[in-house]
């Protein structure tokens, strides 16, 4: 999969003229007011500042509008304020101008600007030094004026384009000037409709002056003529590589973008490279739609959209994805929603634009946008295992070899394990070379990439190349160091989006909708996957070709394949392992925490439904500072070791590949019917694991139901199983001692009834306290919330701490209940933090 375009930086979002390494000078004036010296910056990071003649006292300012703000000056009367715009030339302006110069942006005349003869807009033919170029307006046209070394003017040329300036109006000019062909070209767009004229190539006589030491000044020429309006995104390139096309491709693909765009209720101007919901007065807005620049498309197969993003899950979020396309950059197709997993919609042009959705259900936080990428997937050259061969990939994703003489094709595969390709090449095949290391390798949908070449003479004489490669995701191992993360009673989305940041991966589809609260210590993408996998079930799927990470409740389908002696299964054996069995379970937490206190004063859990004999075993469990999770913790562990491990290793052949059987495909993670009538054996079960073997698909190997120890099964080391999550600290014995406590809640054990407490659902039990004899009661319902809630006024402390004792018994949560206790901090300077800590 090759990555066809990718928006990340502000100018795609906002579609202000971004820079190159060409440009000199480019002023963007998204300043509220100049510096103390009165300068206003250059965003080229050349340091060529303009400053601002006449900012005090007169009409100049700096006001907002699509790409930010804009400078305006001279509005009340020109010939009195005189305000204008200077860039100190220190002599290398126009040294070295190579075969090309562009000088361009935005301007915004008024009716005195379009009116008058002479209305100076970005030139060279005021203070020291000869001048080089002179634009202008003459009569509300475009002109250009070129001159050489002693000052004798060689070009000018006043244009009529279609184009009628207008007051008030927005419009992006541009002149071409090339120095060795001695050529000229302009351009005027109007920004109300999309208008785009352009002048005929011209050209001129002599030689541009290079010598020029002259400033840059903009809207004034020799103290007597002056521009009323408005001045946006203005640059200057040397030695430069744009053409005519390029200019009107920038232009016709920055109309819509709205980032900058004071109007619209996104920003993405105060954090360059994000774009955020639009903040006034620190609340930001419910909703916005960020319409971005437009982009390659022009995909070799199909696309997919994948944006990274920072969220609160839940809260904050990318709601809505949309995308629409053109081939010429004016029409462009009806807006449509990306497929469930990123896939493109809209029809395949050569261009595309995206239209993306906010959302925040809490104005004091905002969703982030950080980066749009469309990939190109390319159609694969073999559409099922049987029989595929190995497809060299190239750095862009694309076809470079198909290894059609590989042999001993192999790929094994499990579920939330292993994925590996393993193949055999002549070592004087033509296409050998084409096997490095780090290459990917495609087989039909999935990628691989090749971590070990082998070449090898065998004892026939036979020298061949063995290729050994991991599945595309393990790179996720490499990924940029993750700092300790918390995740308070969050669905399995958050600990997987925050894993994915920065890796190209994105989030798939999550069915998974379990609550954990608990905090990530792993350092890279795939072990938080990993972890994230171990702490809410599901099947965790990697979409290589897509680059995308799913995690189903179940990863795959009832198939409906039978596998019988004679039909298409070779062999079978069934294996029943009880050396493992466990009927006794012990955990012990942090600092030898237990779960005693809610479970009936027994340190272990137990299950006897296979075995009455005892037989103990012990899970370290001292990441744990919660005695309730770690109780839910223990007993999912104990019904899986309390049960005969029962696997089932048949070889078998993939029927599906032959004509007439294709009612017989199955995948790994799917429900398949085995049939032995010696083994009186019928039975549905399913394959978690399987070594597939492409070039002789009868030779198969299959594991059903549950994998084998000698497998790679990490079972192995139950005793030494360890969760990662960290709730609400539980305070031990010595932590209590080591307290002094000051309770800042008033009324807390319920002696005085509802007394100080915003009170919504709750009752008061007047006969069983722990502390007292009162205590607070709710009786829980599906989909409504009870609290109860007060408001203190603590001393300033480093730290706090929050205390409650909770009656859990028969307490059940519904999908999405929670059971704890939620605080919002206010600080000093206004700011809120709210946190919620999980109790049950």
């Amino acid at each position: 999969m090759a990555i066809k375009s990718i928006l990340t930086v502000q100018t795609d979002f906002t579609g202000e003229y971004p820079v190159s390494d060409q440009t000199v000078g480019l002023w963007r004036f998204n300043e509220s007011a100049p510096d103390g010296n009165t300068m206003l910056l250059d965003a080229s990071g050349n340091n060529r500042n303009f400053f601002v003649s006449g900012w005090s006292g007169t009409s100049a300012s700096l006001v907002l509008g699509r790409l930010g703000r804009f400078f305006r000056q001279n509005i009340v009367n020109p010939t009195s304020e005189r305000t204008h715009l200077v860039a100190t030339n220190d002599g290398s302006f126009f040294s070295d101008l190579g075969e090309k110069i562009v000088v361009g942006g935005w301007i915004n005349p008024t009716t005195y600007s379009i009116g008058q003869n002479f209305i100076p807009i970005f030139n060279t033919r005021h203070g020291p030094g000869q001048p080089i170029f002179y634009v202008s307006l003459y009569q509300g046209r475009l002109r250009l004026m070129l001159y050489n070394a002693s000052g004798s003017l060689i070009y000018d040329q006043t244009e009529t384009p279609s184009i009628t300036l207008r007051n008030n109006g927005w419009y992006f000019i541009a002149s071409i000037i090339e120095v060795n062909s001695k050529r000229v070209q302009n351009l005027v767009c109007d920004r109300s409709d999309g208008d785009v004229w352009q002048s005929p190539l011209r050209t001129f006589t002599g030689d541009l002056n290079q010598n020029c030491v002259a400033n840059i000044v903009m809207g004034m020429l020799a103290d007597t003529y002056y521009y009323a309006g408005g001045f946006d995104d203005w640059f200057y390139e040397k030695n430069s590589e744009l053409t005519m096309e390029e200019l009107i491709s920038y232009f016709k693909s920055s109309i819509l973008a709205n980032g900058g765009d004071s109007t619209a209720d996104v920003d993405a101007l105060t954090e360059p490279g994000t774009v955020m919901l639009k903040a006034t007065s620190g609340v930001y807005a419910q909703n916005g739609q960020l319409y971005t620049t437009a982009a390659a498309c022009g995909l070799a197969g199909t696309g997919r959209v994948s944006v990274t993003s920072e969220y609160t899950a839940g809260v904050t979020a990318i709601s809505l994805v949309e995308t629409s396309t053109s081939d010429d950059l004016v029409s462009w197709t009806q807006w449509q929603s990306v497929g469930p997993s990123g896939e493109l919609q809209s029809p395949n042009r050569a261009y595309i634009r995206y239209r993306i959705t906010l959302t925040t259900q809490d104005t004091t936080r905002t969703p982030k946008l950080i980066e749009i990428q469309l990939h190109d997937i390319p159609k694969p050259p073999y559409e099922r295992l049987g029989f595929a061969r190995p497809v060299v990939l190239d750095t862009n994703g694309a076809w470079e070899a198909v290894l059609e003489n590989a042999f001993d094709i192999i790929v094994t595969s499990e579920v939330n394990g292993a994925d590996i390709l393993e193949f055999k090449l002549p070592f004087h095949d033509p296409k050998r070379e084409s096997l490095d290391n780090e290459k990917q390798v495609q087989i039909v949908n999935d990628v691989y990439r090749i971590r070990t070449t082998t070449d090898e003479k065998t004892s026939d004489g036979r020298v061949i190349t063995q290729v050994y490669a991991e599945a595309a995701f393990y790179d996720l191992s490499f990924s940029a160091a993750k700092e300790p993360m918390d995740f308070v009673a969050e669905t399995p989305e958050a600990p997987m989006h925050y894993a994915l940041i920065g890796t190209g991966w994105a989030l798939g589809n999550v069915t998974v909708s379990t609550r954990r609260t608990w905090q990530s210590t792993e350092k890279n993408a795939l072990s938080i996957l990993r972890a994230t996998q171990n702490i809410h079930g599901g099947d965790l799927i990697f979409d290589s070709a897509n680059r995308l990470v799913h995690l189903l409740t179940f990863g795959g389908t009832d198939s409906g394949a039978l596998f019988c002696y004679r039909k298409n299964m070779k062999s079978i054996q069934r294996v029943v392992d009880t050396r493992s069995l466990i009927t006794r379970l012990y955990a012990y937490g942090k600092d030898g925490m237990t779960f005693a206190s809610i479970n009936g004063n027994k340190e272990y859990v137990e299950d006897y439904s296979y075995s009455s004999e005892v037989r103990v075993a012990t899970l370290d469990a001292s990441s744990f500072s919660n005695p309730y999770q770690m109780l839910e913790f223990a007993n999912m562990r104990l019904a899986q070791y309390s049960k005969p491990r029962i696997s089932y290793v048949l070889s078998a052949m993939d029927l599906s590949v032959l004509t007439g059987y294709e009612h017989e495909a199955w995948n790994l993670g799917d429900i398949v019917t085995v049939d032995d009538k010696d083994l009186n054996l019928s039975v549905k079960t399913r394959v978690v694991r399987r070594q597939y073997n492409l070039q002789e698909p009868w030779k198969t190997v299959l594991e059903l139901s549950t994998t084998l120890r000698e497998l790679g099964d990490a079972s192995a080391g139950w005793d030494k199983a360890a969760d990662i999550l960290s709730s609400a600290d539980v305070l031990d014995r010595q932590e209590v001692k080591d307290l002094v406590p000051f309770n800042h809640l008033r009324n807390s054990r319920a002696d005085d009834g509802i007394t100080y407490w915003l009170n919504s659902g709750f009752d008061v039990d007047p006969n069983n306290g722990v502390s007292g004899d009162a205590s607070f009661k709710a009786d829980g319902v599906l989909g409504m919330t009870k609290s109860l809630s007060q408001t203190i006024y603590p001393a300033s402390r480093r730290s706090y701490t929050f205390s409650a004792q909770i009656a859990s018994e028969n307490l059940q949560k519904g999908p999405n209940g929670q059971v704890g206790i939620e605080v919002m901090i206010e600080y000093e300077d206004g700011t809120t933090e709210t946190r919620f800590i999980d109790l049950f």
